[in-house]
């Protein structure tokens, strides 16, 4: 029997009109082929509502998001205000934009956003996870926060950080040029570029395909399709948000 072909998309970060359009390019068809997403469905983008619920409508399999996990603790601390006067939500408060969507999502898109896991496999040696895994651990030894955040690494293979994504570590490099599998890993989280994916190939088969090509900065929606191993991806309609001013969490 031969391989279901899945695509496997990058960030979309609210943009529905480029994931339709990215689907039609791809020449999706619901029931025969199936779509993953690396997280990062929501925010900054003009209708993070409309993506979860395509998503969901069409079946999508995804990973978290440090974004999704942004609004799902939001959530929960904004539970627990309302039931104790006492308790002060300690996050800081959502922008306008994500505030309305929070707002907007329902009880059926808030459960199927907390079901998400944080990585998922996809074929044997191929794992989709949001935003990558520290390279001195085997997979089933990652920390699950940083499975979420991980950008840079120092040589040894941990996870280390300015605290600003702009600000690499002196010394630090990304985490997937030292992942040397045996998993094969499919990604987001970091815009490495906003034109192709960054893909870093290691012996032994195992490749990293960093997804993310910022469509919501006015680059591209990005998917991998597998098993072929091929590329389709759409241009952004415009720019929703500035790469150079946007808090990258």
């Amino acid at each position: 029997m031969s391989a279901v072909r899945t695509l496997v998309v990058g960030d979309v970060h609210g943009c529905l009109d480029e994931l339709d359009a990215l689907l039609e390019e791809a020449k999706f068809l619901p029931g025969r082929d199936e779509l993953w997403m690396v997280g990062d469905l929501v925010d900054r983008g003009p209708d993070s509502v409309g993506v979860v619920r395509r998503a969901r409508s069409l079946g999508a399999r995804s990973v978290l998001g440090n974004h999704e996990e942004k609004h799902l603790r939001f959530r929960k601390h904004a539970a627990r205000e309302a039931a104790d006067p006492r308790y002060r939500n300690p996050m800081k408060p959502l922008s306008e934009e994500s505030r309305a969507a929070h707002e907007a999502l329902d009880e059926a898109d808030w459960q199927w956003l907390g079901g998400l896991p944080v990585w998922r496999t996809l074929a044997d040696r191929w794992v989709v996870v949001h935003g990558g895994l520290e390279p001195r651990w085997p997979l089933a030894r990652q920390n699950e926060r940083l499975v979420l955040r991980i950008r840079e690494v120092d040589e040894r293979g941990k996870f280390v950080s300015s605290g600003d994504p702009r600000v690499p570590v002196p010394g630090s490099v990304p985490w997937a040029s030292r992942w040397r599998g045996p998993e094969s890993v499919l990604y987001g989280h970091q815009v490495h570029g906003l034109e192709r994916p960054r893909v870093d190939a290691h012996g032994d088969g195992v490749e990293c395909w960093g997804l993310d090509t910022g469509c919501v900065f006015g680059g591209r929606l990005t998917a991998f399709v597998w098993p072929a191993g091929e590329i389709v991806q759409v241009d952004a309609k415009r720019a929703y948000a500035s790469l150079e001013t946007a808090p990258l969490e």
